[in-house]
C-alpha cells in the first residue's frame, strides 16, 4: 500500500466499500506530495466521467472524483494551510479542472 493509499484508507473507514475502492483504484504509484496525488486522481476519474455515457453508471465515478478533489484539500490544510491558494490554482477552476473542462467545448 502507498502512503497515500494508507492516508485515505484511514480518514474513510466508514466510507461505502465501493466507493472507497474506486477511488483507492485512481491512486497512482506516485510518490508526489500527497495532496497533488489526489487531486490527481480526481481528475483521471472526472476524465473517464466525462468520456462516459452521462447515465447513472457514470455516478461512482464522479463521487469518488469529487471526494479525493475534497480530500486533496484536507491533506493541504493539515500538512500547510498556506499552501491551499496554491492547490486552488493548480487544480480548481482556474488550473487543470478548467483545462479537462475546456477539452470538452470543442
Amino acid at each position: 500500500m502507498t502512503p497515500v493509499e494508507v492516508w485515505l484508507r484511514e480518514r474513510l473507514a466508514g466510507a461505502p466499500p465501493n466507493l472507497l475502492e474506486a477511488m483507492v483504484a485512481a491512486l497512482p504509484d506516485d510518490t508526489e506530495q500527497l495532496p497533488d496525488v489526489l487531486a490527481g486522481a480526481a481528475l483521471v476519474l472526472y476524465q473517464q466521467v466525462l468520456a462516459g455515457a452521462g447515465g447513472r453508471e457514470d455516478a461512482l465515478s464522479l463521487l469518488a472524483a469529487d471526494a479525493l478533489l475534497t480530500h486533496a484539500f484536507e491533506a493541504q490544510a493539515e500538512l500547510d494551510p498556506q499552501g491551499i491558494a496554491r492547490l486552488a490554482d493548480c487544480w480548481g477552476g482556474n488550473g487543470r479542472l478548467a483545462e479537462l473542462a475546456g477539452s470538452i467545448k470543442g
